[in-house]
């Protein structure tokens, strides 16, 4: 349930941002993506950092790198203002 999140919040956004189609099959706890190979290997990524961050701090490095991303130093005074109240 960690990867179908709130209200399947979590789902509906590695969907979104990979341009995949992501279910989760319930009953079996597969996760299911379909698109182009590209949206597939983005959406598998985005699914494993998810599951990666219920054992510990997730590190990103630049060969993770698709082209989908930017990475920014946040300083520790400034996380709450980038995460927001909810996080």
């Amino acid at each position: 349930a960690f990867l179908l999140g709130a209200a399947g919040r979590t789902k509906e956004k590695i969907a979104r941002v990979s341009g995949a189609e992501v279910d989760i099959l319930e009953r079996t706890r597969i996760l299911e993506i379909r698109g182009t190979r590209l949206e597939r290997r983005k959406a598998a990524k985005y699914a494993a950092g998810i599951m990666a961050q219920r054992t510990g701090p997730v590190k990103i490095t630049e060969d993770y790198c698709d082209g989908d991303l930017t990475m920014l130093n946040v300083p520790q005074e400034a996380v709450g203002f980038v995460t927001g109240q909810g996080g």
